[in-house]
C-alpha cells in the first residue's frame, strides 16, 4: 500500500476509534443510544444528515451509473434523491412537534395508530420491515467498502469487508451519539475527497469540452464484453433506460426516500422543530458540493477508462480511475471519503436494525412492559449484541454480493415508500388515518410493489401507491375513527395530561390504558382493538 495510502488512512482509523470512546460517554440512558436523547443541535445534525444520505450508492453507484448509461442517471437518481430530501422538511415539521418524541420509527407509529394497546402488532410488522431493508442497505456499504479497498489497496475483496466490520462495530456500538461524531467529521472528508477528485479527473481528462465531445461519439461497452452503444446514447435524457424505466427509478427514488424510517427517526432527533426542518435545508446546500464533483467523475471517466475491463461492475470505476489518475494524497484523501461515505451510512443502519430488533420487536413479546426511556446497564449492552450479530451477518452476506449499489437502494426505497407513504403523510397532517389504514397501506402497498417488480412492471411502485391509497381511502372511509390520543400530538402544542400518559406508557410505562375519552370510550375503538384485549 502506498504510504500516503497508509498514512492517511491510520489518522481515519484513529479518529473513529477517539470518537467512539467520547461518544460512550455521553450515552447513560436508551434515548441517548437510539436517539442521541432528542438533544441534537443544528450542525452536528447537518453532519449527520448528509453523511448518511450520502452512502456508496452515492459516491460509487452514481459515478458507475453516470458512466454506463450517461446523464439520465441525473434523472434517476441524483434529481430523485434531491426531491425526496425536499420533501422531507414536510415530515420533520410535524414528527418533531410532541414534546416526548419517539425514540424510533416503530415507537412512532404505534403512538400514532396504537396508542392504547400493550403489545402493538403494527410496531412489530413495521421493525420487521425495517430489519429487512436496513440490513440490506449495511449489506451494500459493506459491499461497496470492499469494492474500494480492494481496488485502492489491491487487498482481496474478502479481507476488506472483515475489516469494515471491525470499523462498522467500533463507530456502532456507542449508539447514536457514536454514529452522530463520526459522521460530522465524514461529511467534511467526503465533501473534501470528491471534489479533489473531481478536479484530478477534469484535469487528466483535458477539461469539460473534451468530456462532451467523448460522450457525444463514444459507443465503447461500459464493461468489456457487453454490446456497443449507440453514439450519443449518453447524452440524451434517457440514457440507455426506457422512459417507463427511468421515471420508476425518479419516484422510487424521490417519494420512497422522503417516507424512509430512518428519515422519519433522524427528524425526531434534534431539539426542536425549527431545528429538524433548517438542518435538511442546509444539508441539501451541502449535497450539491458533494453531488457535482460525482457527476464530473461519472461522466469524465468515459474518456479515461472507455471500457472495464470483463468481469468487473461499473461500481469499480470510480475507485478505479481515482487511483490511476490523481496524486497519491488527493487519492488517499478521496478512499477515505468513499469509505466515510460506507461508514457514516452503514452505521447509523445497523443501529437502526439493532434498535428494531431489540427495542421494537424483542421487547414487544418478552416484557409486559417496554423498555424505558432511561433503561438499564443490562438493556443497552443487550443492544450492543445484537448490533454486534447483525453486523457479522452483514459481512458474511457480502462475500457474493447480488446487484448493483445504487439499483439496490431503489428497491428498498421503493418497498418502504409503498408500504409507509400514507402512514407518514397522512398520519402527519389527517387526524382521520386510522390503524386499519395503515394496515393497508402495507400490507398492500408493499405486497403490490413486491408483485409488480416481480411481474417487470413498467413502473411498480406508482402501481404499488395507487392500490394502497385506494385500501386507505377505504379504511379511513368504513372503519372507526382513531382516539384522540393517537393524532392529538401532532396537531395540537398542548396535549391533554391523558393522551401524555399514554406516551409515556408506551415509552416505558406500565401501559394502563389512560383515562377515557369522552369522544371515545373504554371499549374497543375498532375490531383489531377488540382482538388484541388490550386497553
Amino acid at each position: 500500500m502506498n504510504a500516503w495510502y497508509l498514512t492517511v488512512f491510520v489518522l481515519y482509523l484513529a479518529f473513529l476509534l477517539g470518537s467512539c470512546l467520547i461518544s460512550l460517554r455521553k450515552v447513560e440512558s436508551n434515548a441517548d443510544f437510539t436517539s442521541g436523547g432528542h438533544r441534537m443541535g443544528l450542525w452536528v445534525g447537518v453532519g449527520t444528515t448528509t453523511a448518511t444520505w450520502v452512502s456508496v450508492a452515492s459516491v460509487l453507484g452514481v459515478p458507475g451509473y453516470l458512466y454506463s448509461t450517461g446523464v439520465a442517471a441525473i434523472i434517476g437518481w441524483v434529481a430523485g434523491w434531491f426531491f425526496g430530501s425536499a420533501l422531507i422538511p414536510i415530515v420533520a415539521y410535524k414528527v418533531r412537534r410532541p414534546k416526548t418524541p419517539a425514540r424510533t420509527f416503530p415507537e412512532f407509529v404505534q403512538m400514532r395508530y396504537e396508542p392504547r394497546q400493550r403489545r402493538s402488532g403494527l410496531r412489530v410488522l413495521v421493525a420487521a420491515l425495517m430489519l429487512v431493508g436496513y440490513f440490506i442497505f449495511v449489506h451494500l456499504q459493506v459491499v461497496g467498502f470492499g469494492i474500494v479497498f480492494e481496488t485502492v489497496t489491491g487487498v482481496p475483496y474478502e479481507v476488506a469487508i472483515f475489516a469494515f466490520l471491525a470499523i462498522l462495530l467500533v463507530t456502532s456500538l456507542g449508539g447514536f451519539w457514536s454514529v452522530a461524531a463520526t459522521d460530522a467529521v465524514n461529511t467534511v472528508l467526503i465533501v473534501t475527497g470528491v471534489t479533489l477528485g473531481a478536479f484530478a479527473v477534469l484535469d487528466a481528462a483535458g477539461g469539460w469540452s473534451t468530456i462532451v465531445a467523448t460522450l457525444e461519439t463514444s459507443t465503447a461497452p461500459a464493461v468489456e464484453g457487453e454490446a456497443p452503444m449507440e453514439a450519443g446514447v449518453l447524452l440524451t435524457p434517457l440514457g440507455t433506460f426506457g422512459f417507463g424505466a427511468l421515471l420508476s427509478i425518479f419516484v422510487a427514488n424521490s417519494l420512497g426516500a422522503s417516507v424512509a424510517p430512518h428519515w422519519v427517526t433522524r427528524m425526531m432527533v434534534p431539539r426542536n422543530v425549527k431545528t429538524a426542518v433548517v438542518q435538511v435545508m442546509i444539508s441539501l446546500g451541502v449535497l450539491v458540493m458533494i453531488f457535482v464533483p460525482l457527476i464530473v467523475i461519472g461522466l469524465g471517466a468515459k474518456t479515461l477508462v472507455p471500457t472495464l475491463p470483463e468481469g468487473r461492475t461499473t461500481d469499480y470505476i470510480m475507485p478505479f480511475v481515482i487511483i490511476e489518475y490523481t496524486h497519491p494524497l488527493v487519492g488517499a484523501l478521496t478512499l477515505v471519503a468513499l469509505a466515510g461515505a460506507a461508514v457514516s451510512t452503514a452505521n447509523s443502519m445497523l443501529l437502526h436494525c439493532g434498535t428494531s430488533v431489540h427495542t421494537d420487536i424483542y421487547a414487544t413479546f418478552a416484557r409486559r412492559k417496554a423498555p424505558s426511556a432511561g433503561g438499564t446497564d443490562r438493556t443497552r449492552t443487550q443492544l450492543r449484541i445484537v448490533v454486534l450479530v447483525l453486523g457479522v451477518l452483514a459481512v458474511l452476506s457480502a462475500i457474493n454480493p447480488p446487484m448493483l449499489l445504487a439499483m439496490g437502494f431503489t428497491y428498498v426505497y421503493g418497498g418502504f415508500g409503498a408500504a409507509f407513504f400514507f402512514v407518514v403523510y397522512f398520519g402527519l397532517y389527517t387526524k382521520r388515518m386510522n390503524r386499519m389504514a395503515a394496515y393497508a397501506n402495507i400490507i398492500l402497498g408493499l405486497g403490490t410493489f413486491g408483485i409488480a417488480q416481480a411481474m417487470g412492471a413498467g413502473n411498480p411502485f406508482l402501481i404499488a401507491l395507487g392500490v394502497a391509497g385506494a385500501g386507505v381511502l377505504a379504511a379511513i372511509l368504513w372503519t372507526p375513527k382513531p382516539p384522540r390520543e393517537a393524532y392529538e400530538p401532532y396537531f395540537e402544542v398542548d396535549v391533554r395530561p391523558e393522551t401524555q400518559r399514554t406516551l409515556d406508557d408506551i415509552m416505558g410505562g406500565n401501559h394502563a390504558p389512560a383515562t377515557a375519552d369522552p369522544d371515545h370510550p373504554a371499549g374497543p375503538a375498532d375490531p383489531l382493538d377488540a382482538k388484541a384485549g388490550h386497553r
